[in-house]
């Protein structure tokens, strides 16, 4: 299991944290987070914005430690 911190990928000093088995699991809950506390930055999301968190996010879940 490994853990991704919402302030880790874009989310200033916002205290949420995703964990789960796969990428795409942890992912999944990151979005399901950002639009709820994060309306506006979703609201701003271009598909080259999007790319660029999902590229930043693949990178830290393969440097992620498993606990």
């Amino acid at each position: 299991m490994k853990t991704i911190k919402c302030s880790q990928v874009g989310g200033g000093t916002c205290t949420f944290e995703a964990s789960g088995e796969t990428a795409d699991e942890v992912r999944t809950k990151m979005g399901e987070h950002a639009q709820v506390a994060h309306a506006d930055m979703v609201a701003k999301a271009t598909p080259e914005s999007m790319a660029e968190w999902n590229t930043m996010f693949d990178k830290l879940w393969a440097e992620t430690a498993s606990a």
